[in-house]
């Protein structure tokens, strides 16, 4: 599908232009576009749109690449995710509804949703929501030096976080963040969660479980759903509080897939997950 991009300008420029357009962009804040936009709309109100899609973390910008402008069918599946999870019908048109959804969206993402670091470097614990799982039982006095990074599987939290409380699914972890980017702790951090399964750490054999925080991130981990930049933000804060707190080296925050044997069995917390900004964001 071809794409009809501006005339490129050969009017001379100085030298600083270049910097000041880049200062420019990337001060540019991404606004929710006028409602009325549905599947086969073209145009710089499209655009507006799919970058508001990947700000919020339904559309990667790989996909929102692949057709700038165009309201085709991956922009309508990203319209319909979000309309989901802010349980409005999912018709995958951008109406009034949705426009107010997406602007309030926009303003709790830009918005201070917690506090920094009291002084550079140190983490204190974020707000978390008390949710408390029964799937849990002693850590047998093992110390904690690991924290293991998981997916739900799922896109919705509300679900996620229900199937780890009920005793029959036999699955928890410590703590788990939705899309928003709240924070809800399902078990003490003294206690040990049911999240790791068989395991290993940097190849010796180990009682994952005993040793580990579990943080499910709740996203369906096919590695075409984006992590949203609220739940990057209420991750590094809360690894970076339970790192200092435990003095877990860095080699030891870890994926499911890093430490579940056989290997290959799991490919937790997802192929798309952005270990450098966790791991930067923490060090």
């Amino acid at each position: 599908m071809s794409v009809r991009l501006p005339p490129v300008s050969t009017a001379k420029t100085s030298r600083t232009a270049p910097a000041a357009q880049a200062s420019k962009a990337a001060a540019a804040t991404v606004t929710a576009p006028p409602a009325g936009l549905r599947k086969g709309a073209e145009g710089p109100k499209v655009k507006q749109l799919q970058d508001a899609l990947v700000k919020l973390g339904y559309m990667t910008k790989a996909q929102a690449a692949t057709g700038p402008g165009i309201f085709g069918l991956k922009t309508e599946a990203a319209v319909k995710k979000f309309q989901a999870d802010k349980k409005l019908p999912t018709t995958g048109y951008y109406g009034e509804l949705t426009h107010a959804a997406m602007k309030k969206a926009l303003a709790n993402v830009d918005g201070p949703v917690k506090p920094p670091p009291t002084q550079p470097g140190k983490f204190p614990k974020p707000p978390v929501i008390s949710a408390p799982s029964p799937n849990q039982n002693e850590r047998g006095g093992k110390d904690i030096d690991t924290i293991v990074m998981h997916h739900t599987a799922s896109n919705n939290g509300a679900a996620d976080l229900a199937w780890m409380r009920n005793p029959k699914s036999e699955v928890s972890a410590h703590y788990m963040i939705d899309r928003d980017g709240k924070i809800y702790q399902l078990v003490g951090d003294e206690k040990r969660a049911w999240h790791a399964g068989k395991g290993e750490l940097h190849g010796v054999p180990s009682d994952i479980n005993s040793r580990s925080i579990g943080i499910e991130l709740v996203n369906d981990g096919s590695g075409k759903t984006a992590f949203p930049d609220a739940q990057y933000k209420a991750l590094i804060q809360l690894t970076g509080h339970l790192k200092q707190k435990y003095n877990v080296p860095m080699k030891n925050i870890v994926g499911h897939a890093d430490v579940a044997v056989p290997k290959g069995r799991k490919n937790d917390p997802a192929p798309n997950f952005d270990w450098n900004r966790l791991r930067n964001g923490v060090s």
